[in-house]
């Protein structure tokens, strides 16, 4: 596991510091998933703005298919 910061107002500082320890746990399982969305919804505009770039450059899922199958 890795620490990050994340910067918040001094009332909800407070309010997080005397959480108690599993409810801290659950909002912190939380809030990775959270992240964990963020970098998949990155991901995914990684892989549609490839695929237009593919389909610009005239890439077709014929040519794709033809070229996953040619034997090395």
């Amino acid at each position: 596991m890795d620490r990050i910061v994340l910067e918040v107002d001094s009332a909800l500082a407070r309010v997080w510091r005397n959480s108690a320890p599993a409810l801290k746990a659950e909002y912190e399982r939380k809030i990775a998933d959270m992240l964990r969305e963020l970098k998949e919804a990155e991901f995914d505009k990684l892989l549609d703005k490839a695929g237009k770039t593919a389909k610009k450059n005239g890439l077709t899922e014929t040519k794709l298919n033809q070229l996953l199958s040619e034997e090395d």
